[in-house]
């Protein structure tokens, strides 16, 4: 076994101090002289035409710099489609939808003048359920559609409110069916979520000398942001900068482009002034993006040995007015939505679908929890059909290396039955059986559930890194991962360290700055440590090969012999050592630093066909986990209390175990949340709970504990075997809870939260629930 000296220590994050001491500035923290407050001015309907808007009051109050509404301001936007305008301009598609702005000295001034901004509107009937804005008679978002710019793997359907369609076909679905000795079908509604990040959106725009747009902002992908205003407003790219400074979490929220166009808007015209923009907490609900609400339908055949011979999965994708990334939601959960099973004939259609919801995007996991939710819940009562433990059925049926998945790969890594092993061997399963639920007397139940899940990271995209070495033997890293609360930082100074042979504390990684930090595009899809991982070790070994060629001309001795840590160079032949301060001293003649460059850029990474969804390697790597849920039912209340989820994850290689396991507790409390909590309330396409007291989160109280269980097949091309692990912790709760409760009750548990009326519902239609009256109880 390879021995590390830095890599796979539990060192303290670096960022640690700097944030527990309340010394880290985030946006919203940074200090600029004679700053001015923008303000919106939203709509009061979720879809209407704009038949008249007047600026002029607002203008004319005093302390108002700048006012601006769509007319003046030009160009779509958007992740993968340009579908979005800056302000909207002839209508409004969602409640809230800003249709002017403003800059003004202060914020009582902002607010007063947006309220003398005078709009007429037409109102127009809107549609808000996913499956009925694909009907005949639904009213279109978007007739332009079919002209918008998108990406070319994006397949919207003209005349329709279909952003986008993915298709998965594998095998002969239909003459599956005939195979079959059961066929079973389930549909399952996910509500849409919050990301509820501890920090709102939050953007500063500033027009300095030689026309340089300078942008502080919350997000997760400066150089998106940086080639899409530059895209939009006609300006060079070189004169676009993006600044991020620390991020209070971002879970996709904060990934692309939203209300930040319109603070560079009015910055442009408040004579270099510096404006910003932060969201109050009301306005971050409805003006960000929201975790994506879905339906799923799933059908499965299965032969009497338990073998499933076919399945089909039609999911409906609410995405609400603009596409952002709901494409790639639909896209990226399409092609795992089999889940991680052999089955030979699978038909896949995935709808990323608008309505007059505001808009949906990304939320960790790309749409996997939902869909991993609809496929775990039906893989229970499989079992039941065919009187089959779900543990025992789900390791006779899932993955090995070897096999191909539903997009046709091969894989080299199949750890998913070794996890559910793994978690069913911590919680003390005996013989591979799922435990029966325990009866606690009143009314109380406590109950076990099992999900097992798969998730991809996404097609390759180049990252590059460089570190500079300075004479005194410490490092700088300059690398454009984010780094939002998983710990990227900590990561990169380990693999940084590990690879030059420093002490961690001789390491500093930079926050991203596209004047500073070289391109990456997006910290996303878990790939962050793989492939900011893999550019470091490159850029570090570029400095390694500068200090071998170097010494070895002070030497006279081949370059393979001299070696490198410790803060010197050696050559173990003739035994002579020179620290890095004396060989700059001899070779780069005053020079203070040498600057190493990596990219990371996989070779074999291939798309997906627009037909089939079939590619050889449609991801950089793939991540596996299961869990498994111990959690108390009280059936006269409906209450769910989570005592237990043992977690089990293939983390390739534990940079950090401290930093992964604390990834896999906070990933398994959103699971919790929002298999029990978590659920945005519309009326008419407002949200209504926009605060977080009537957005229910979960707390300390409700926190259950946690055993993470790392497992380690180290990938070929990850920084020291690493792969992702951001995402995956958020998909199984949800469906390992809800398997604890069919269990239990014997009722399909297809509606999600599960609140305490859902639970009850479900209690009072099982053979459970006829043992008692429930009415009045619980006080709902």
């Amino acid at each position: 076994m390879t021995e590390f000296s830095v890599v796979t220590q539990n060192i303290k994050r670096v960022d640690g101090w700097t944030k527990e001491t309340g010394a880290a500035k985030y946006t919203g923290d940074l200090k600029f002289n004679h700053i001015l407050t923008a303000g919106l001015c939203p709509s009061p309907h979720p879809f209407a035409k704009i038949v008249k808007i007047d600026l002029t009051r607002a203008e004319k109050l005093p302390g108002v710099v700048a006012v601006i509404s769509g007319k003046d301001v030009s160009g779509l936007f958007g992740s993968v489609i340009n579908d979005r305008p800056i302000l909207a301009k002839d209508f409004v598609r969602f409640w809230g939808e800003p249709v002017a702005a403003v800059a003004a000295v202060d914020r009582v001034t902002a607010e007063e003048a947006v309220k003398l901004i005078e709009v007429e509107y037409q109102v127009l009937e809107g549609v808000f359920d996913a499956e009925q804005a694909i009907s005949a008679d639904a009213p279109l978002l978007h007739p332009d559609l079919g002209d918008y710019e998108h990406d070319s793997y994006i397949y919207p359907e003209e005349k329709s409110n279909i952003c986008h369609h993915f298709k998965l076909r594998q095998g002969d679905v239909e003459a599956a069916w005939k195979e079959a000795d059961y066929i079973l079908e389930d549909a399952y509604t996910i509500a849409p979520g919050y990301h509820a990040c501890l920090e709102s959106h939050v953007t500063v725009a500033q027009i300095e000398d030689h026309d340089l747009i300078h942008i502080w902002v919350s997000n997760q992908s400066p150089y998106v942001m940086q080639k899409q205003i530059a895209n939009l407003f006609s300006w060079p790219e070189h004169k676009v900068r993006v600044s991020v400074p620390f991020l209070g979490g971002g879970f996709g929220s904060k990934i692309y482009p939203g209300l930040d166009p319109i603070v560079v808007a009015l910055a442009m015209r408040s004579g270099g002034l510096p404006v910003k923009l932060e969201l109050d907490r009301d306005t971050d609900f409805i003006n960000s993006v929201i975790r994506h609400g879905v339906k799923i339908y799933i059908k499965s055949g299965v032969k009497k040995d338990g073998r499933i011979v076919a399945r089909e999965i039609k999911s409906y994708w609410n995405t609400g007015a603009y596409a952002d990334c709901g494409p790639l939601v639909t896209r990226n959960s399409g092609y795992v939505s089999a889940g991680p099973y052999r089955i030979d004939n699978i038909s896949i259609d995935s709808y990323s679908i608008y309505t007059n919801n505001p808009v949906a995007g990304a939320f960790r996991g790309y749409g996997v929890p939902q869909v991993t939710t609809a496929y775990e819940c039906h893989m229970d009562k499989l079992a039941g059909l065919l009187a089959k433990d779900p543990l025992k059925y789900r390791l006779e049926q899932l993955y090995i290396k070897g096999d191909k998945n539903a997009t046709g790969e091969k894989l080299s890594i199949a750890s998913v039955k070794e996890c559910l092993e793994k978690a069913a061997g911590a919680a003390g399963f005996e013989n591979s059986t799922v435990p029966a639920p325990e009866d606690l007397g009143d009314g109380r139940y406590r109950c076990y559930g099992v999900a097992a899940s798969q998730k991809a990271s996404q097609r390759h995209y180049p990252t590059l890194a460089t570190i500079r070495l300075f004479e005194d033997g410490t490092a700088e890293v300059n690398c454009s991962v984010v780094d939002m609360g998983q710990g990227a930082m900590t990561a990169f100074n380990q693999i940084a360290a590990e690879e030059l042979g420093l002490a961690s504390c001789h390491v500093f990684v930079n926050k991203p700055d596209t004047s500073i930090t070289p391109y990456d595009k997006t910290t996303s899809a878990s790939r962050g440590t793989f492939h900011g991982g893999i550019a470091i070790i490159e850029a570090a070994r570029d400095i390694k090969k500068q200090l071998k060629a170097m010494a070895a001309e002070s030497w006279q001795c081949p370059a393979e012999e001299i070696t490198f840590a410790n803060q010197k160079v050696s050559h173990p032949a003739t035994k002579r050592e020179m620290s890095i301060n004396k060989l700059f001293s001899a070779q780069m003649l005053g020079c203070t630093h040498i600057i190493g460059k990596g990219v990371s850029l996989l070779e074999g990474c291939t798309g997906i066909d627009k037909e089939t969804g079939q590619g050889e390697k449609p991801t950089s790597f793939w991540m596996f986990c299961a869990h498994i849920a111990q959690f108390i039912v009280d059936t006269e209340t409906g209450k769910i209390k989570v005592e237990r989820i043992y977690a089990a994850h293939d983390v390739g290689r534990a940079i950090n175990p401290l930093n992964c396991k604390q990834q896999i507790e906070g990933g398994a409390m959103m699971g919790v949340g929002m298999a029990l909590f978590e659920e945005l309330l519309f009326k008419e396409g407002k949200i209504i709970n926009t605060n977080l007291h009537d957005y229910k989160l979960p707390t300390a109280v409700d926190a259950p504990v946690v055993e993470a269980i790392l497992i380690e097949n180290p990938h070929p091309d990850g920084p020291y075997g690493a792969v992702g692990l951001g995402e995956p912790p958020v998909a199984p709760p949800v469906a390992a809870i809800a398997n604890g409760l069919y269990r239990l009750l014997g009722q399909a548990v297809t509606k999600f939260p599960l609140t305490p009326p859902v639970v009850l519902e479900l209690v009072n239609n099982s053979n459970l629930g006829k043992r008692w009256s429930y009415a009045g109880s619980g006080g709902f």
